[in-house]
């Protein structure tokens, strides 16, 4: 099963939801329990208190009337009860002079409820236990004490407590539903992506609109903009490159035809053999341009030129030069290599020797005959410098940048060839992100210089297949 990003998020933020909750919950059950059991004492102490105070009060008001400490007459209950909260619950005592109980709730003994004298403490009467306030008066004449029964009290902390609780019981499958419905919002602009990239076709390729889509998303969507606005512009380089092929193909193809029907149709062999030779010379035209094609289709992918490895510069170079040697014999061509082994950088082999191959070839074939063209390598301290020099007819300044479009040739030029050799430099130099220049050679023609960064002498030597 494909993983899902709305699964794993579930299953990430859900448990951490419970977990949170889980513990909210139990922190707030303990601390509502210990909040109403505080209020609990702070009523009876005030109870207590009210208690004392009215209890000084009438006992004072007996005092005046005649009334002496051993002979106090009953307080009345409701009197004293009338500021006690929850006075059903509570049980009191007044007590006088220490030993005479001067009134007492009618669930209370007749004996001390607590031998504390002031603050709470617990106390058990008649098999249940009492949480119990004691008071007295500054001079000590009149003592009070409040209890309330602690299973009361239990029961009234449940009910708060549970009251406070059911929130959040009802809120949890609540809040596990918004995390649910809110993880599958949050995925909808994933899904938009892949809604919109589902239509695209190999001819109708746009970019995703970046206006609506989320700040995280905005990495992916930009990557696949890229990508595909590269994968677009190599269709229509493949396009490009198809159509030019096709219309640089048909003139050649069409001399054949032309100079095969002459043969043909000659009267003498003299005739023949001419129309012949000329069948040749356009095989050999047609053959030079389709393998420049092929070569240059080829290095298109950049996929093709991964297996960079450290190669001598110098003896790709005299592997090349051997090669062309017989184009410029046929020509009275002097060629010639300057440098010395040793000059080593990090390429691709096979592509580098393609490189100093249609530089070398252009040379050759753009400069007339008992000319010179002169190849140097030569090395800083920085770079090392391939040069490539001729005594042509060189390029006028305004059109150095165009000689390296496909299929261009300037006018009037009747050298053979495709116009595809330095379109080749072109896409091997920038594959290898090389510095390529193009400027008026010291023999009269035009002089090519590429800079190559020089590779660590110490690593092993690859030797490129040419």
């Amino acid at each position: 099963m494909a993983p899902s990003i709305r699964r794993r998020l579930l299953f990430v933020l859900l448990p951490a939801v419970v977990g949170v909750w889980l513990f909210s919950a139990i922190f707030s059950f303990f601390d509502a329990r210990s909040e109403v059991q505080t209020l609990l004492d702070n009523q009876l102490e005030h109870s207590g208190q009210v208690l004392l105070i009215v209890s000084q009060h009438e006992l004072l008001e007996q005092r005046l009337l005649g009334a002496s400490a051993e002979r106090v007459e009953a307080i009345p209950q409701k009197l004293l009860t009338a500021g006690l909260e929850g006075g059903h619950n509570l049980t009191f005592q007044v007590w006088v002079n220490r030993d005479l109980l001067a009134i007492k709730s009618e669930n209370a003994p007749i004996s001390p409820i607590s031998k504390q004298s002031s603050g709470f403490s617990e106390a058990t009467l008649e098999g249940e236990t009492w949480r119990t306030y004691s008071a007295q008066s500054d001079d000590g004449l009149i003592r009070v004490h409040v209890a309330d029964r602690t299973d009361a009290r239990g029961i009234y902390t449940s009910k708060i407590v549970w009251r406070t609780m059911i929130p959040m019981f009802i809120g949890l499958p609540l809040l596990a539903i918004t995390v649910w419905f809110g993880v599958g919002i949050g995925t909808t602009p994933l899904q938009r992506i892949a809604a919109e990239i589902s239509q695209w076709k190999p001819n109708r390729i746009k970019p995703i609109d970046e206006t609506h889509i989320p700040v995280e998303a905005l990495p992916l969507t930009r990557a696949v903009n890229s990508i595909f606005g590269q994968l677009k512009a190599a269709f229509d380089t493949e396009r490009r490159f198809t159509s030019d092929a096709a219309h640089e193909l048909r003139t050649p193809l069409a001399a054949l035809k032309t100079h095969a029907e002459v043969a043909l149709s000659a009267q003498t062999n003299e005739e023949r053999d001419l129309a012949l030779r000329q069948v040749a010379r356009g095989v050999n035209r047609a053959t030079h341009m389709i393998e420049q094609l092929l070569t240059l289709a080829r290095l298109d992918p950049d996929s093709g030129l991964t297996n960079s490895r450290r190669v001598d510069l110098f003896i790709i170079a005299e592997s090349v030069i051997s090669d062309e040697a017989p184009l410029a014999l046929d020509k009275n061509i002097e060629i010639s290599l300057n440098g010395t082994r040793g000059k080593f950088i990090d390429a691709n082999g096979d592509a580098i020797g393609v490189l100093i191959r249609n530089l070398v070839d252009n040379a050759i074939r753009y400069t007339p005959e008992n000319g010179e063209v002169d190849v140097s390598i030569t090395q800083t301290e920085d770079d090392i410098k391939l040069t490539v020099a001729d005594s042509g007819p060189g390029i006028p300044p305004d059109e150095r940048e165009l000689v390296f479009k496909r299929f261009y040739r300037r006018l009037g030029n009747k050298a053979p060839g495709s116009g595809l050799g330095l379109s080749i430099v072109r896409r091997i130099a920038s594959l290898h992100e090389l510095d390529i220049t193009l400027t008026e050679s010291r023999l009269g023609g035009l002089q090519i210089d590429v800079r190559f960064s020089a590779a660590d002498s110490a690593e092993p030597l690859i030797a490129a297949s040419l």
